[in-house]
């Protein structure tokens, strides 16, 4: 019975084993009767018939190039609106324009911290309103004062950035 086994599994192991071994003659190949889109198509290249059943709809390596360099474009155009909104001079205000509150955009910095910031950098408060303002009440007003800046800042930033939506529509085709 031992042997029986054996010679059954080097049968097996000889017919199915042919990952590290050379073809031989009269067997089947199963791996090479099947094509690959990723062979055939390495470089992004159209199959003569794009009607053809399974053909990949992917551009060729010139489309691709091309899409490259216009997102390097994007990027270009995104990192000066980023620096122009962060020389620009946003203003948040509160207690009917007595607290004025100057806020600076913050662009990301990828990929460390992908998301824009807002910083106060400056602060004015009318001379009367803050003798005759409580603590409490001038408290909540810097709050809103800021809240205010960063609102407005992030219109600011949306206004800027439909541009690049713009952009971005005509590059995928979305027009």
């Amino acid at each position: 019975m031992t042997k029986l086994a054996t010679l059954a599994t080097i049968l097996l192991t000889a017919s199915s084993a042919t990952a590290f071994s050379t073809s031989r003659p009269g067997v089947i190949n199963q791996n090479a009767l099947q094509s690959s889109t990723t062979s055939l198509n390495l470089f992004g290249s159209k199959p003569k018939d794009p009607d053809a059943e399974g053909a990949p709809a992917q551009p060729g390596m010139m489309d691709q190039l091309a899409m490259f360099k216009k997102a390097q474009e994007l990027a270009q155009k995104k990192n000066q609106l980023d620096k122009e909104l962060s020389e620009e001079k946003i203003v948040g205000t509160a207690a009917d324009g007595k607290i004025e509150i100057s806020i600076q955009y913050i662009p990301p910095q990828l990929p460390v911290n992908p998301t824009p910031g807002y910083e106060a950098t400056d602060v004015s408060i009318d001379e009367e309103y803050l003798a005759e303002v409580s603590a409490a009440d001038l408290s909540e007003a810097l709050v809103e004062a800021i809240r205010n800046g960063e609102k407005t800042a992030t219109e600011k930033v949306g206004e800027k950035y439909k541009s690049l939506e713009e952009d971005m529509k005509k590059i995928m085709g979305g027009e």
